[in-house]
């Protein structure tokens, strides 16, 4: 869904299904081998425990808890064009109840307020625009809301 009348498109392909509509909150898509229950994040062909061939697409949890993170105080290297200014930025690894551990970044930079262990949730944010002038979309996560 967008709210600026351009088109939202994924960073990559399988990756997550973007809000389609007010209300839907989208998700990030994983996958599940059906033959040994191994998951993953993101959307794969080949399981990597037993080379099993046969994945399905599963919807993601929207909350985790952060597992670890680190505050980064210089540029992302490119081809990375974030918008101004960039730094300082949050980095982390966020549990989902599932049992993944994904990298994300986060939008809370101050080391001070973040907590392992704290609850964390999914938002989906621009990080550019491509040469269409679709809003390229990436996954982030956010301090969970109280309350």
């Amino acid at each position: 869904m967008s709210t600026n009348g351009k088109k939202q498109v994924p960073l990559l392909d399988g990756m997550m299904k973007l809000p389609a509509f007010p209300g839907d909150t989208g998700h990030l898509i994983g996958c599940k081998c059906r033959k040994c229950g191994e998951l993953f994040f993101i959307r794969r062909e080949i399981c990597e425990n037993c080379q099993g061939q046969e994945l399905e697409e599963i919807a993601l949890s929207k909350k985790g808890k952060l597992y670890a993170f680190s505050v980064m105080f210089y540029p992302a290297p490119p081809p990375y064009k974030p918008p101004e200014p960039f730094v300082p930025y949050g980095l982390g690894w966020i549990e989902l109840p599932e049992g993944i551990v994904l990298f994300s970044l986060i939008t809370e930079n101050d080391p001070k307020k973040l907590i392992v262990g704290m609850e964390m949730e999914l938002l989906f944010d621009k990080l550019e625009e491509d040469k269409d002038g679709n809003d390229v979309m990436v996954y982030k996560f956010q301090p969970g809301r109280s309350g």
